[in-house]
């Protein structure tokens, strides 16, 4: 498995949002109040690895009030270390979630702009203080789509991890309301360069990297694609990914996928019910490193990794609140009525 440096901490960096989700699957027209949770792409999963077992820390800014103190508060209640978190000018940026349905799609709206960290300046961050005492590093591709500050900031940490022995994870996590597929592609061309473990999928290759495949079939197409990836980038040691059937709004099947250069790792496939589904994506992400530094073998680390990720879409709210027995008991035993 990967070696790590003897450093302790699992660090992310990233933005944290407040998410105001009217109740019971209704549309925003129809409520007068909002369930309130905190979450971000990157915040999720140090959270979640935090539940594993981990050390783990994370940087961000947020506004000098009431709510900045809440998300700081809220971090420190997953025992993340948040000391070197900034506070200052700015709004915490907020999301509306419209869980759908039926047929009727979930909808997002996002209400982030002047939000503290997409205003801040770079220079603000001490990036050596920061990765003091850190094996791993997770970033995303969120973040740099917020401003040009952050875009050089995501860059910048990357190279300085690189340099240092720090371990490098990147979810591209590509938002079309942020940012073009142009944008991205150049960002993951930048930081690929610097990166251990990327959590890219079919479509990231070939929608943003404009990588192709002649293979017929998904698995030896993904296959195909990854090998092309890590020829162009060879520092890269593992990449992973999902494939999700939606069978209804409600219901999806999902099955992992891991890649550590010779040989593509399937999981087992899962069918669920979901209660919510954001953050399975980093509940996925959060197994996968879990089993590497855990020293899990591939096949294990893609299990875990699915398994975390199908919890997930049982709990409301953007974090993973399962521990590593909750998801090896799944591994192990399956469904269970009634654990007693």
């Amino acid at each position: 498995m990967l070696e790590a440096n003897k450093n302790n901490n699992i660090l992310g960096f990233g933005e944290i949002m407040l998410r105001l989700t009217p109740s019971n699957n209704q549309k925003i027209m129809q409520v007068n109040s909002f369930d309130a949770t905190y979450g971000g792409g990157e915040a999720n999963v140090v959270c979640s690895l935090a539940n594993f077992g981990h050390k783990t820390k994370y940087v961000t800014k947020v506004p000098n009030n009431s709510l900045g103190d809440k998300v700081i508060r809220d971090l420190k209640s997953y025992n993340v270390d948040t000391s070197d978190i900034l506070q200052g000018d700015g709004r915490l940026g907020i999301y509306f979630l419209e869980i759908g349905h039926g047929l009727r799609s979930t909808e997002v709206i996002y209400d982030r702009k002047y939000s503290s960290i997409s205003m801040t300046n770079k220079n603000e961050f001490d990036i050596e203080k920061m990765l003091e005492d850190v094996k791993l590093v997770h970033l995303s591709g969120i973040t740099p789509a917020l401003s040009k500050e952050l875009y050089d900031l995501t860059i910048d940490i990357a190279k300085f991890a690189k340099k240092t022995d720090i371990l490098v994870s990147l979810d591209s996590n590509y938002r079309a309301k942020l940012w073009s597929l142009e944008n991205a592609k150049e960002f993951l061309e930048e930081i690929l360069p610097y990166v251990d473990i990327a959590f890219l999928g079919n479509l990231d290759m070939t929608n943003i990297l404009k990588y192709e495949s002649k293979k017929i079939g998904y698995e030896e197409s993904l296959k195909d694609l990854y090998e092309k990836l890590f020829k162009k980038y060879p520092n890269l040691k593992y990449a992973a990914c999902t494939k999700r059937s939606v069978n209804s709004i409600n219901n999806n099947s999902l099955k992992g996928y891991l890649f550590d250069k010779e040989n593509l790792h399937v999981s087992n496939e899962y069918n669920f019910d979901i209660l919510d589904r954001v953050g399975g994506g980093d509940a996925y992400t959060a197994g996968i490193l879990h089993g590497i530094l855990d020293n899990l073998n591939s096949r294990e680390t893609v299990e875990f990794g699915t398994c975390a990720s199908v919890l997930k879409h049982s709990i409301r709210g953007d974090i993973n609140l399962v521990d590593r027995k909750s998801v090896s008991s799944l591994i192990e035993e399956g469904l269970q009525n009634i654990k007693r």
